[in-house]
């Protein structure tokens, strides 16, 4: 074997031996980040949804429980929220009108993040733009948080005193057992929603 050809093996030999324990210390470090990922913040698919009681525009007591028997799809959001919400209200009057006689097998509820500047009057003329089908919903702070939480929604202690509040912009969808089988976002066509839809509705 010539000598060039005995250097090139001695210097692969260096160079894989350096290499290794950079490889093993990247490779550990990847599985301490994997143990240590927290779940995605959502609630999880074939779960039912946690119970909740809360007010209309009406000032009438809502149970979740009372639209057992029905799809169910849920949206958080505040009034004067300048991009998911109106999104996804519209997504809710174009399933209304996909869905035809359909809809009435449906149920589509908005429950706001902000309690402090969203009042029932607020609340029914922003979904009165987009359908008088949409259930809107508050309550005081504590009962909101409680939901908030369960649902993975918002932070309680952001009180939002800025005018923006950060919330999650998913969309439940609950069959007729309120056991949630989808999660959408408002990006989607109302098209691509009752195509996941639909299944829940036969």
């Amino acid at each position: 074997m010539r000598a060039a050809e005995l250097a090139l093996i001695f210097s692969l030999v260096v160079s894989l031996t350096a290499f290794l324990p950079l490889f093993f210390s990247l490779r550990g470090s990847h599985e301490a980040l994997q143990e240590n990922a927290e779940p995605a913040n959502f609630i999880a698919v074939g779960k039912p949804l946690p119970r909740f009681t809360l007010r209309n525009a009406h000032g009438e007591e809502i149970e979740l429980e009372s639209f057992r028997g029905k799809v169910v799809l849920i949206f958080f959001g505040y009034t004067n929220c300048p991009d998911y919400c109106p999104l996804a209200l519209r997504r809710f009057s174009e399933l209304i009108q996909l869905l035809g006689q359909k809809s009435s097998e449906v149920v589509m509820i908005f429950i706001t993040t902000d309690p402090v500047r969203d009042s029932p009057e607020a609340l029914s003329r922003f979904v009165g733009r987009y359908s008088d089908r949409i259930v809107a919903l508050t309550g005081d702070w504590d009962e909101l948080a409680k939901v908030w939480r369960e649902y993975h929604v918002r932070v309680p202690e952001d009180d939002g005193k800025g005018g923006f509040i950060s919330h999650s912009a998913v969309i439940y969808v609950a069959d007729r057992n309120l056991v949630l089988r989808e999660i959408l976002t408002p990006e989607m066509t109302a098209e691509s929603m009752l195509e996941r839809i639909m299944p829940l509705l036969s």
